[in-house]
Order: C-alpha cells, then sequence, then structure tokens
C-alpha cells in the first residue's frame, strides 16, 4: 500500500544511503543559477515593477527637527503618543490607523517625515485626499523632493484631476535625472505603484505636448525617447499586449532611431519580441551585439540581462566582447572577473564542461569567490571525465557552504578510481578543519562509505568511535543497523537488534531502532520477523499510535488484512484525525473492493487535509477505479505518479491506463517501474493479473 508511514527510515535511508555519484547530475544546475545570480547588481529596467522610491530622508530636512514649540505638554504628550501609535498600527498592517495618525502628526508639526509617511499610506490605501493632504504639508518644506511631485501625480491621476496631474509633471521633470535610463525608471515606478490607474493614455498624451513643446522648455530635459518607452512598457504590461504588438514595436523603433544605445529601449525591444517567441528575442540581442554600437558598461549589462532570461548562449558572445573590449590593465578587475564568472556558468548551463572547467579553474587561481568557482570547477571536470582537474578543485574548496559537499564527493571520485583508502583519508583531513556538528556529519557520511564499499570492520570502529560521543544518536544506529544488514544473516541481524534493544538508554531509541530494523528486515523479504518485531513492540507500548501503525502496515504482505483493519480503527477511535490512518484504512477497504461508502469518506478526509500527498492521491484514484469512474481515477493517480513513480501508483495507474485501452501506455508505466524494483510485489501482482501484458521480470512473474 502507498500509505506515510510514521517512522525516520526513510529519511535517513535517504541521508545516508544514497550514493553520491547518483546526485552529482541533480539540482546542480538550479543551484548555480541561483548562486550566480545572487551577486548580480544591474538589473532589467524593463522588468522593474517596485513602489515609488522615496529617499527616507531628503537633503532639504536632513538638518531639520519637527516644530513643536507651539504644543502644550498635554499636546505634546498626545502628538508622541499619535505618532507611536501610528508607528506601531503600520508594523502590523494597520494602515487606516497608520495614515490617521501620521496625517494628524504630520498637520500638527509640518515634519516632511511625517508628512511623508502619512501620503504614501494614504496612496497605498487609495485615500487619495489625505494623500493630497499630506502632499500640501510635505511640498512645502521640500518642494525639491521629486518624491513628493511623484506622490501628487499618482493621487490627482487616480482622482481624475488632469490638469493638477499635469502640473504635477511639469514639477516633476527638472528634477529627474539626466540619464535617459533613470528617467525612464523613475516614470515607470510611478505605474507600478498603482496599477490600476490609465498612464498609457496619460503618457501618451504627454509625448504628444512634447513633441511639439519648445527645446527652451522644462519638457527638453525628458527626451522623446523616454516618453515612448514609458508608454512601450505599460502596452507590454497591459493584459492586451499581444493585441499591441504593432504599436510597441512602433514606439521602441522610434525611441531606438533617435537614441540607438538607450539600452532600457533595446531591453523592452526584447521584451517585444518575447511576445513573439524566445528565439526571436534572442536573435534581436544578437543583432544588436552585431551592430556594436553599445560601450563597454551597456554590453556588460546586456550580458547580464540574457544571463538572467537564460539565453546563455548569447550571454556568452557579450562576456566575450566585454572581456575583448577589457584594457590589459584591468584584465583582473572586478567587472572583468565577473564576466568571466558568469560565462563559465553559461557554458555549466550549456553542459559545455570543458569551458566552464577552465574558466572556474582560472578564477579559482585569482580567488574569485573561491568556494563557488573552486566547487563547480570540480564539479564541471568530473562532468568531462577530467579526474585530475577534478580531484584538484575539490582539494581547493574552502571551508563554507561547499565544504562538506565537496569532500563527500571528493571521496567518492578517489572509491571509484579504485582509491577508496584516499578518499577515506580525505573524510578524515576534513573531520579535523570543521565544528562538531559537520564533524559528526562527516563521520557518519564515512561510516556510510565504508559500509558501502564492504569495509565493514573499518566501518565498525568508526560507528564504535562515534557512538562514544552520541550514544542516543538514532542515527548512527541506523548506520550501524545497514552494516550489520549487509554483514550478517537474518537470523544474526535478528540477535543484534535485540541487543541493542536492550541496551537502548531511552523507550524513545528503542523505538527507533525497531522501526529501522523492521525496514531492514522487510527489505529482505523477512516480513513475518519484522511484524513479530513491531507486534512486540507495540505490545510494550500499547499506547504509541506510531508502533502501531507502522505494526499495521507491516501486516499487509502477510495478508493480515483483519488485524490490520483492527488496528487502524483502534487509532482513529483514539485520534479521529490521523491522517495516514484515514488514507490506509480507505485504501485497504478500497483494496478488498467493500465498504466502499466508507472507504470514499476516510480518503476523502485525508485529502482535504493534505491533497498534495501522493499517497493520499493514490488512494483516491484507486477508490475512484473501484467505483467505476476511470477517467476521474486516472487524473488522481497521474497526478500520484507524476509526484512520486513508486511502483505501487505504477501498479495502479497501469491498470487503470489498461482499461481504459491505452495498454501501449500501461506497459511502458509497468516496464519502467519492473526495471527499477524487480522483486517489487505490488507490480508483480498486478502482472499476475494480466498475464496478456506479456511482462516478464528477471524472477519471473
Amino acid at each position: 500500500m502507498t500509505h506515510k508511514a510514521l517512522t525516520p527510515t526513510t529519511y535517513i535511508k535517504q541521508t545516508y544511503s544514497q550514493r553520491t555519484s547518483s546526485l552529482r547530475h541533480v539540482g546542480c544546475l538550479l543551484l548555480l543559477s541561483c548562486t550566480l545570480l545572487s551577486g548580480l547588481t544591474a538589473c532589467s529596467t524593463a522588468t522593474k515593477h517596485q513602489t515609488i522610491a522615496i529617499d527616507s530622508q531628503p537633503e532639504a530636512i536632513k538638518s531639520g527637527h519637527p516644530n513643536i514649540t507651539h504644543l502644550d505638554p498635554d499636546q505634546r504628550s498626545q502628538l508622541y503618543f499619535s505618532i507611536l501609535l501610528a508607528d506601531i498600527a503600520q508594523r502590523q498592517g494597520l494602515f487606516e490607523v497608520a495614515q490617521g495618525n501620521f496625517l494628524d502628526a504630520a498637520d500638527k508639526t509640518s515634519s516632511v517625515a511625517l508628512a511623508k509617511q502619512a501620503a504614501l499610506i494614504s496612496l497605498q490605501e487609495k485615500k487619495y485626499a489625505d494623500a493630497l493632504q499630506a502632499v500640501t504639508i510635505w511640498q512645502q518644506a521640500a518642494p525639491d523632493d521629486a518624491s513628493v511631485h511623484k506622490v501628487a501625480l499618482v493621487a490627482h491621476l487616480a482622482l481624475r484631476q488632469y490638469t493638477q496631474a499635469e502640473q504635477d509633471f511639469e514639477r516633476l521633470l527638472p528634477l529627474l535625472p539626466s540619464n535617459k535610463d533613470e528617467q525612464l525608471y523613475q516614470l515607470i515606478q510611478l505605474g507600478s505603484y498603482q496599477e490600476d490607474i490609465d498612464f498609457i493614455s496619460f503618457f501618451d498624451e504627454q509625448n504628444n505636448k512634447n513633441s511639439a513643446s519648445s527645446s527652451t522648455t522644462s519638457r527638453a530635459k525628458i527626451a522623446n525617447p523616454v516618453l515612448a518607452c514609458v508608454k512601450a512598457y505599460f502596452l507590454l504590461k497591459s493584459e492586451n499586449a499581444d493585441a499591441q504588438t504593432e504599436l510597441i514595436h512602433q514606439l521602441l523603433d522610434s525611441a531606438l532611431a533617435q537614441e540607438p544605445a538607450f539600452l532600457s529601449a533595446i531591453e523592452l525591444k526584447g521584451e517585444a519580441w518575447l511576445l513573439d517567441s524566445r528565439d526571436k528575442r534572442e536573435q534581436y540581442f544578437e543583432q544588436v551585439l552585431a551592430q556594436n554600437i553599445l560601450n563597454q558598461k551597456q554590453t556588460f549589462r546586456l550580458a547580464e540581462l540574457l544571463y538572467t532570461q537564460k539565453s546563455y548562449s548569447t550571454a556568452i558572445k557579450a562576456f566575450q566582447t566585454v572581456l575583448a573590449n577589457t584594457p590589459q590593465t584591468e584584465v583582473d578587475s572586478s567587472s572583468a572577473l565577473q564576466a568571466k564568472y558568469l560565462m563559465a556558468g553559461s557554458y555549466y548551463a550549456l553542459e559545455q564542461y570543458p569551458q566552464s572547467a577552465e574558466l572556474f579553474a582560472l578564477l579559482t587561481a585569482q580567488d574569485y569567490k573561491p568556494d563557488i568557482s573552486s566547487y563547480y570547477c570540480a564539479d564541471s571536470a568530473l562532468r568531462d571525465e577530467d579526474y585530475d582537474l577534478a580531484i584538484e578543485c575539490y582539494l581547493q574548496v574552502p571551508r563554507g557552504n561547499y565544504y562538506l559537499k565537496a569532500r563527500t564527493q571528493l571521496a567518492q571520485l578517489y572509491a571509484d578510481q579504485g582509491q577508496w583508502q584516499r578518499g577515506q583519508e580525505s573524510l578524515q583531513q576534513a573531520q579535523r578543519n570543521v565544528g562538531l556538528a559537520d564533524k559528526q556529519r562527516l563521520l557518519q557520511f564515512e561510516i556510510d562509505y565504508l559500509t558501502q564499499l564492504q569495509q565493514y570492520e573499518l566501518a565498525q570502529r568508526r560507528i564504535n568511535s562515534a557512538l562514544q560521543i552520541e550514544p542516543d544518536n538514532s542515527s548512527l544506529y541506523y548506520l550501524q543497523l545497514q552494516l550489520l544488514n549487509q554483514s550478517q544473516s537474518v537470523e544474526q541481524f535478528v540477535t543484534s537488534v535485540n541487543t541493542f534493544q536492550l541496551n537502548a538508554r531511552s523507550a524513545e531509541l528503542r523505538k527507533e531502532i525497531s522501526l529501522m530494523a523492521a525496514g531492514f528486515l522487510q527489505n529482505r523479504h523477512s516480513y513475518l520477523l519484522a511484524y513479530k518485531l513491531l507486534e512486540q513492540e507495540s505490545q510494550r507500548n500499547p499506547e504509541d499510535l506510531d508502533l502501531l501503525y507502522n505494526k499495521a502496515l507491516a501486516g499487509e504482505p502477510l495478508g493480515y488484512y483483519a488485524q490490520l483493519e483492527r488496528d487502524l480503527r483502534l487509532i482513529l477511535t483514539i485520534k479521529p484525525d490521523h491522517i495516514d490512518a484515514m488514507n490506509a484504512l480507505g485504501y485497504t477497504l478500497a483494496d478488498m473492493n467493500r465498504s466502499l461508502e466508507e472507504a470514499q469518506r476516510l480518503v476523502e478526509a485525508a485529502y482535504q487535509k493534505d491533497p498534495e500527498s501522493s499517497a493520499i492521491q493514490d488512494s483516491m484514484g484507486w477508490i475512484q477505479y473501484r467505483l467505476g469512474n476511470l477517467q476521474n481515477a486516472l487524473t488522481y493517480l497521474q497526478s500520484a505518479y507524476d509526484k512520486t513513480p513508486a511502483a505501487e501508483i505504477a501498479a495502479h495507474l497501469g491498470e487503470v491506463l489498461w482499461m481504459l485501452d491505452q495498454k501501449d501506455q500501461a506497459r511502458q508505466i509497468w516496464q519502467k517501474a519492473l526495471q527499477k524494483e524487480p522483486n517489487n510485489q505490488y507490480i508483480l501482482r498486478t502482472l499476475r493479473r494480466f498475464p496478456e501484458a506479456n511482462i516478464a521480470s528477471g524472477v519471473g512473474v
């Protein structure tokens, strides 16, 4: 049955029994991508979506304090209380309370800081009249603060007071920076703050007026390309962007015709091409690079953008351009090293491991981000089967986030090359370089490492050493049981387990030992011994529902269905909301094809509590199958299988597919499960019932 046992066995097995070699290709790209991206400082203007940026203390007021000389002591006390209350309310998300108290305090003191807080919260709460009241106080003290005019503009537009909004815009223009990219960013921020305002029409009108204005006006400070890009941006972010593609391209083309190296316009043009396809966006950026119109800094920013968009091939070309144009005196500069770093990451993402290994090795030698560079140098070299370089780079990984992973993978690499002793030496050396917690992790890995290599005597010595330090560590007992499971007969193993149980220093440790030992016995198909072990422990601890639940499930391979049902019902009597017992009992009833209404009620109750559980989804599907609802069954079982392609789920999914006359798909599912677990009882039972599937295992079906 696909039930979630309440034991540590599965977790511990995953932690200590998986071979490192099987993990080399899992998650590395995501880890690298996240790691590399965390160092980026540049960002695409086209994708920025934030609130209005406001300096918490504009220069005009940094040296000032609120004027409270006109307030008497009681009024001052009330003022301080209002400010404190507003601050607390804001922190707790009570924005209406915060807004009212900040506005009242600002009105009494003419404080810019308080007026600013009141204005922003009012804007957030869409209390635009209150926002404008706060703006009046703010403007009087800081008329050259661009942020106050941004807030006023948004509020007036929200109230459809367009004449006042235009006046706000006129006041804002001279205060914007001269850089066009920054101008665009600041104007885009206005729309990001209040998305339900029609900024498209407003900026379209301003663009038209700007075209007719004299170069001597303040409007000349903000050129047509910027306003064209602002409108293009809002069109791109609108719900009907696809229908506006032609207009968006026209706006951006007009901007780029005037300013070919306007990087933000180039980025937006890429987003416009993305409406068609990723390939068209990438082709466009390649054309931009080929035109050689960007300066060094712009090319670097575009390369970073391409990297974040996972356009790795084009990113590499851009970084190569950056490095080719870097003066010899600056080849070791931080920007040049960052270019090599992201280029190495791009090669890695494209699985071009010789190139990524070479660059990461170079960065390691230059001590640039040494932990990441050395680790991915080793990882790339290992994938390229350059084992000497892999070993060299693993040895250079410094203590930190990658150290333990590097040392365990280095040990595995040594073992794969027949030099397991060097691997053990490396692990022991690493243990001397780390703190106690990491030392214990490495020691446990070393024990598992030796056990997998059948160096049982050495493994036992290390276990004894570890148990002297942590005599109650259940993970160490798991490793001990794993070793004995491989080196002893079933009878000897049971005798050892009994000894551990007697010597356990706590009831919890004894329970953990029993649960883990039962798991090993079940894996050896010693189902009766596993059942007796759990039955004995459950009798010793009749109130322990974990033991009772696991004992119930252990009876299933033996056909002890009546006792299984009694145990599960007892659990639900004691704890009616026991999700796993509800699921297990419901599944069991459905599997026996009886009491289907009760089975459905139980499993649906479990499903409501944990709808993402693949075990419960499997039960839901199996009940639907028993009820004859094949399509519903397929939906649940496919979802369960996609999450967890376990043999039992595969058996169920295959059976439903077979009954839906999708026999080729059923055979594929069954065959895949059988290849992974040729002795799995669930898949074998199913195949016995469908001999016409003509699928045979190595042990016979």
